[in-house]
């Protein structure tokens, strides 16, 4: 909040009560007490609709209760009463970054370095959005503004990793993801064990642990094999809805595994899963790519949906939590288009909130949604097998998908996940799955129609193999 909690010149009218009531909802803003703080701004604007921090403020405070187009809409109230305030320009850029307006952020950020070119943050707000834009020279450029303006955050260098990775510079990319830890929502694990460089370790345990979303562990389990071969014990903390799973899988043959929130073994070296892509020097053309690492349980249910023509898994939601959810989910209602086709028989692999998207929508006949059935990854990957493709969001499910050697379709949105790189169909980490990615910002309905003419082909190519055999 830097910048835009600061209190300005007064109206004219009623001086006193302004400057009162906005130090107060500033105080509650400040503590974190987002809901009273928006309430006091709104008191404040309806009662001096022309008092400019008040809108600016109510506009931050909007946006950091996820309410970002209303944010938006606030912030614009706010810059056109007083333009030269740097600071809402650049809030308002952030607003507008949060709801996909990347164009319209872009100038809104340009604007306040017009009015104050030395500030630092702005240059790195701004950086963001050109990543956003797929301009990452431009965004490399402005990381570097931002640092030599005195701007040396460690959420502007882990954002650097993260802009160096979706260029497909991998290596310096894993070398700068080890910012992650100077983060304060990660803070570091098992510092009191000495981190492994790389080295062999005969004679030694190696402590394996895991770190971020249930994707990011079945990426990189594929290293695990590779840090085996470097010579001693080697132990992996996996979580519980993993575990059947990669315990049953080759990748874990030689690995020791706990799960995550029991006591970890002793161990003479450690080092976090995906530090293992740093650790083993990784680029585009030495990923770890050797085909299927994640097999399913052999003693599987039979998956009970009949159909004379492609049976196609289907998630529309990752996990609400997820703080790029709002970008990457797509609406059940946005995806009924597909659901149409006569020639697909849909089947919900999808769990948590959206799960009962099909029965509100009354389209529960369209798509049979079995997600909650799922208990854990073991129960996902029996289901895959089973089926003829998935069409799925960017979730962990694309990633199980993947692992397993099974088709998947990822709907990728436009400013994409590290991991997917720009301006690709295909992807590196994952023989079997291909991208369908936005054109525009927030247009799912024209990815949508691409899906939906695939889907035509893939049906007609199912028939004739069917004829065939």
């Amino acid at each position: 909040m830097a910048g835009e909690l600061k209190i300005a010149a007064t109206s004219a009218a009623s001086p006193t009560t302004v400057s009162e009531l906005f130090a107060k909802a500033i105080e509650q803003h400040q503590a974190g007490r987002m809901e009273r703080a928006i309430e006091l701004y709104r008191h404040l604007v309806t009662q001096h609709p022309g008092y400019a921090p008040a809108w600016n403020n109510l506009g931050v405070a909007l946006r950091a209760t996820d309410k970002f187009a209303a944010a938006a809409s606030a912030l614009r109230r706010g810059t056109a009463i007083s333009p030269e305030d740097a600071g809402a320009w650049s809030n308002l850029g952030n607003a507008l970054r949060a709801i996909g307006e990347y164009d319209e952020a872009a100038r809104a950020h340009e604007r306040s370095l017009e009015i104050d070119p030395e500030a630092g943050r702005v240059h790195y707000n701004l950086a963001l959005v050109r990543r956003d834009l797929g301009d990452l020279d431009a965004a490399l450029k402005g990381f570097a503004e931002a640092e030599g303006r005195g701007f040396k955050s460690s959420e502007m260098f882990w954002d650097r990793a993260l802009t160096y990775l979706v260029s497909g510079d991998l290596a310096r990319g894993f070398r700068e993801y080890e910012w992650r830890w100077q983060l304060p929502e990660s803070p570091p694990r098992f510092s009191e064990i000495e981190t492994w460089g790389g080295q062999p370790f005969e004679d030694k345990t190696l402590l394996v642990h895991m770190e971020q979303g249930f994707g990011d562990a079945i990426q990189f389990l594929r290293y695990l094999p590779m840090a085996a071969a470097r010579g001693g014990r080697v132990i992996c903390e996996c979580p519980p809805p993993l575990m059947r799973l990669v315990r049953n899988s080759a990748v874990a043959a030689d690995i020791e595994l706990f799960e995550q929130g029991t006591p970890a073994p002793s161990a003479d070296l450690q080092i976090p899963l995906l530090s293992l892509a740093r650790v083993f020097e990784t680029t585009l053309d030495t990923i770890p790519n050797d085909g299927p690492y994640l097999q399913s349980l052999a003693d599987r249910p039979k998956l009970q949906v009949s159909s004379d023509g492609p049976r196609v898994g289907l998630v529309w939601a990752g996990k609400a939590t997820h703080k790029n959810n709002r970008n990457r989910s797509i609406a059940l209602e946005t995806m009924l288009p597909l659901l149409e086709m006569p020639e697909i028989r849909f089947v919900g692999l999808q769990k948590g909130d959206a799960s009962d998207e099909p029965q509100r929508l009354g389209a529960d006949a369209l798509v049979v949604n079995i997600g909650e059935r799922m208990r854990d990854f073991a129960d996902t990957a029996s289901i895959l097998v089973q089926l003829d493709l998935l069409v799925s969001v960017d979730t962990s499910v694309v990633h199980l998908s993947g692992a397993l050697g099974t088709p998947a379709w990822a709907l990728i949105p436009y400013s994409p996940d590290w991991r997917w790189l720009y301006g690709r169909d295909d992807t590196p980490w994952y023989d079997s799955v291909r991208l369908f990615r936005q054109t525009k910002p927030g247009d799912w309905p024209e990815v949508l129609d691409r899906v939906r003419v695939a889907l035509s082909q893939f049906a007609d190519a199912f028939k004739k193999n069917k004829s065939k055999n």
